[in-house]
């Protein structure tokens, strides 16, 4: 089978779509099948394929990091898909690369298949900063992002809450449920040397009375980090054996330097900035739990490759994103500060050998998020999206 997914970001943009993208490239191709990603990238002065990526030059985007604009209709690009000759196109983006996606699908009669990441509700401040316009804004999205989902042939979506944000856009179409799943080996204990955690533990000054928390992701308002210091700060501000580090960039980090300092954190919060994929698996291993206030995910994979390491998650309530984690298995749930503080004191009480047999159930967990299981999946949808465009449109 010949995929064409296709992508706003890729390499070397770090991101979880992106990591999930991946995944799936090289699991397609470790099942004998060929992929072309398609993407835009803002330094790119032409198209060119280098490693089976497809990269189109794009006009950067200030406002969101990381991201670009390229011509949503582009021949040249159409030349090289048809070129390729894929016998589906993957779309996991909903913008100007989407777009094309789709346009290409309709000039080449291919199906398609569409995978919803992002809640988008939860960016509208990226629009406007007024709630006004932001409520304005919403029903315009909604209808948009209908008009995206109808025109596939099939729709993948990594958890429940894709099922009900799309019935939010009267989406009633039937939408696959297929968790993400990443190559999560490089996280798992065994794989992870005890001198490089303890260089990073070292590094970051954690002491072996401390307990250290974590959160990997992007600085967006959509992350409600904010929240997650409010909460911090509230409960254990002055407390220095009580740590935060946050790894990841974006266009909140001012604000969010501005409020540590306001809040007194400095010494206990510690903003680390983009850190290589590659060299992340001893920084979780450093710490004793992965924390979340975001209310914006759908199926994090920082937080699958924190409990690959071993991360007891702290995980503020979403209700429709709650079965992530197992309560008392891999994490825990929270609704306001005290109960977060209860949650970490709690991970702070338990002996060494209690801290262990957590971290091994926390690690054993995510065996459920095998490649193969996930490919299978794809590829199921993949067949069934090929015969029903085949049966809706038969070749003459």
């Amino acid at each position: 089978m010949r995929v064409a997914i296709f992508a706003e970001t890729y390499y070397p943009f770090i991101s979880g779509v992106v990591t999930h993208i991946e995944t799936l490239k090289l699991g397609l191709e470790a099942e004998g099948h060929q992929v072309l990603i398609v993407t835009m990238s803002p330094k790119a002065e032409h198209h060119y394929i280098k490693d089976g990526v497809l990269y189109c030059p794009a006009l950067p985007l200030k406002r969101i990091y990381g991201y670009g604009v390229a011509n949503p209709l582009n021949l040249q690009r159409l030349r090289i898909i048809e070129e390729f000759d894929p016998d589906i196109i993957h779309i996991h983006t909903e913008f100007t690369m989407g777009i094309f996606g789709l346009w290409a699908a309709r000039q080449l009669k291919k199906p398609v298949v569409y995978t919803l990441h992002t809640m988008y509700d939860d960016y509208m401040c990226y629009i406007s900063k007024r709630e006004k316009i932001q409520k304005l804004a919403k029903p315009g999205a909604h209808m948009y992002f209908r008009k995206m989902a109808q025109k596939a042939t099939e729709i993948i979506g990594p958890s429940l809450k894709v099922v009900e944000y799309l019935r939010r856009c009267n989406v009633d179409r039937h939408i696959n449920i297929i968790p993400n799943t990443v190559d999560l080996s490089n996280f798992l204990p065994e794989n992870v040397r005890e001198s490089d955690i303890d260089a990073v533990r070292q590094k970051l000054g954690i002491q072996p009375e401390d307990t250290a928390l974590c959160f990997v992701g992007r600085l967006g308002i959509e992350k409600s980090l904010d929240v997650l210091f409010d909460y911090f700060g509230r409960q254990f501000a002055g407390q220095t054996q009580y740590k935060l580090f946050v790894i990841g960039e974006g266009p909140e980090r001012k604000n969010l330097e501005a409020l540590i300092e306001r809040l007194g954190l400095g010494r206990q919060v510690k903003l680390l900035g983009k850190i290589d994929h590659d060299l992340l698996p001893p920084y979780y291993h450093a710490c004793d739990a992965f924390a979340t206030a975001s209310l914006s995910e759908i199926n994090s994979i920082s937080m699958l490759e924190a409990m690959a390491s071993g991360l007891y998650v702290l995980q503020r309530l979403d209700i429709y994103n709650k079965n992530q984690i197992t309560v008392g298995v891999n994490g825990a749930l929270y609704t306001n500060a005290a109960e977060f503080g209860a949650l970490v004191k709690e991970q702070a009480a338990l002996d060494p050998a209690a801290r262990q047999q957590r971290r091994r159930s926390v690690t054993g967990s995510t065996q459920q998020y095998g490649r193969e299981k996930f490919i299978a999946a794809v590829v199921n949808v993949y067949e069934r999206a090929m015969a029903t465009y085949a049966e809706k449109h038969p070749q003459k």
